[in-house]
């Protein structure tokens, strides 16, 4: 019998632990899929607008919220920024906005895209 009341009692303090544990991987994971989501998101976004060339590029602000997938957590929001600093160079600012538990996480990507071409 006290074998028997010992080991609920074991049981008792391990399965609380071991469902924080699982609810702690489970943010995690989450956390991680929509860190990878943004991350992919903005490269094909830069990747497009460089692709689009330096002429077609014209200053301002631009959303593309419309583009963001469903499996990124809501709210959320993304937009493009491009500035003329000098001549022959355009700044890309891109933002990112979504939901992560707690708070909004803003990622934010920076490129150039420059007169002569990509690489000069």
């Amino acid at each position: 019998m006290l074998e028997l009341l010992i080991s609920i009692a074991v049981i008792g303090l391990v399965i609380p632990a071991l469902s924080l544990g699982v609810k702690s991987l489970i943010v995690l994971n989450n956390r991680a899929r929509d860190l990878a989501i943004s991350n992919t998101i903005a490269e094909n976004k830069t990747e497009e607008l460089r692709s689009s060339g330096f002429n077609s590029l014209t200053p301002g602000t631009y959303s593309f919220t419309n583009e963001l997938p469903t499996e990124l957590s809501n709210p959320k929001s993304a937009s493009y920024t491009i500035t003329n600093p000098s001549a022959g160079i355009i700044n890309i600012t891109i933002n990112i906005n979504y939901w992560d538990y707690s708070h909004t996480r803003t990622q934010t990507y920076k490129t150039i895209v420059s007169e002569l071409g990509v690489g000069q």
